[in-house]
């Protein structure tokens, strides 16, 4: 039971518990609370928290600080579940802003920029390190790709995967292509220019909204990330792609705004348009969902995943004249970026 749960390692009484978009809103003693589930490890978890503080420090608003355990955990596990419980700001730090959402990106990241020199990376960081992830991830999709195609038996997704896998394999070696020209051609400390506080997948329903009265005004600690600031852009214009296409949707690209609003806040370099070419390039999209779906064991997740699956194959033409009219949207003739010979 949650009211015991909260009472036992919290030590809270909850007066009003409520579900707001995928997370659980507590009152208790005059405050409100967060619980929503993680999928970090507890240190991850804790650097995520001090990222929110940084943030906070810097006059962000919107920031939930955690609350750990009364043992000192920052997570808990209810029912199978690892959560997080945080504490939601006061209406004083709770922002009401109607500015784009790309004026609003540009100055969160410009409050993240410093938090580098907190000493927390010695690593390569940043876009540097996305052509040694994507190369991972693309080994172990050739190795799942490798062993499906040997089973005897095979289910329907199998052989969408087996269809589709040298396509969209292309486009991965396209991306760390992009990636490699970048480092010759402006220098691989050029990639670690944009470093700031990220999202791991930015998209408009990232910052949350728990009070109508400001919406989308809380960013969840969880979805933190230390990345280049152009992850989020290009996840966010990913997303665009997505909701404007299919048939039952059909709404207009939402791009332009967003790439023109956080412009004119912070302006974006010739290496921070091709590192979104590249992460546009890299379809991420595809990934995620082929390796959720071999992971899980969830048989009705499994098939949520097989119809998106699905609706990604139906629409990946669409995703590729959006990734041009994006690219062409950007590139001057100051980029010198040397695109795959399908985008033109």
């Amino acid at each position: 039971m949650l009211e015991r749960s909260l009472f036992d390692h919290y030590r809270l009484y909850p007066e009003n518990i409520l579900q707001a978009y995928q997370v659980t809103i507590i009152e208790a003693s005059g405050e409100r609370y967060m619980l929503t589930p993680v999928h970090s490890e507890q240190s991850q978890v804790q650097q995520q928290a001090e990222m929110a503080n940084w943030l906070l420090s810097q006059g962000e608003d919107g920031i939930p600080e955690l609350v750990p355990t009364d043992t000192g955990k920052a997570t808990l596990d209810l029912d199978g579940t690892v959560m997080a419980l945080y504490r939601l700001p006061s209406e004083a730090r709770m922002m009401r802003s109607y500015d784009p959402v790309g004026k609003r990106l540009a100055t969160f990241h410009q409050r993240g920029q410093f938090y580098a020199h907190q000493g927390k990376r010695k690593a390569p960081s940043g876009a540097q390190s996305w052509k040694d992830r994507w190369e991972k991830r693309l080994d172990q999709m050739e190795s799942w790709y490798v062993h499906i195609r040997n089973e005897q038996i095979k289910t329907p997704f199998d052989e969408d995967f087996l269809l589709t896998y040298p396509y969209y394999m292309g486009l991965s070696e396209n991306a760390i292509q992009l990636l490699n020209d970048i480092a010759i051609d402006d220098g691989a400390a050029s990639m670690e220019q944009g470093n700031t506080i990220c999202h791991r997948r930015f998209q408009d329903s990232t910052w949350l909204t728990v009070d109508e009265r400001f919406p989308s005004a809380v960013k969840v600690p969880g979805q933190l990330v230390y990345d280049h600031f152009s992850r989020d852009l290009s996840e966010w214009l990913r997303d665009d792609f997505k909701q404007s296409s299919g048939n039952e949707r059909n709404r207009p690209l939402q791009f332009p705004e967003m790439l023109t609003t956080y412009d004119q806040e912070r302006p974006l370099t010739v290496v921070d348009r091709k590192l979104v070419a590249a992460r546009l390039l890299f379809p991420l999209h595809y990934f995620d969902t082929v390796e959720e779906y071999y992971q899980s064991v969830d048989e009705r997740k499994k098939g949520e995943l097989a119809s998106e699956f699905r609706t990604a194959i139906y629409d990946s033409g669409s995703y590729e004249k959006n990734v041009n009219n994006v690219l062409h949207y950007m590139i001057d003739e100051r980029t010198r970026m040397r695109l795959p010979g399908w985008l033109g």
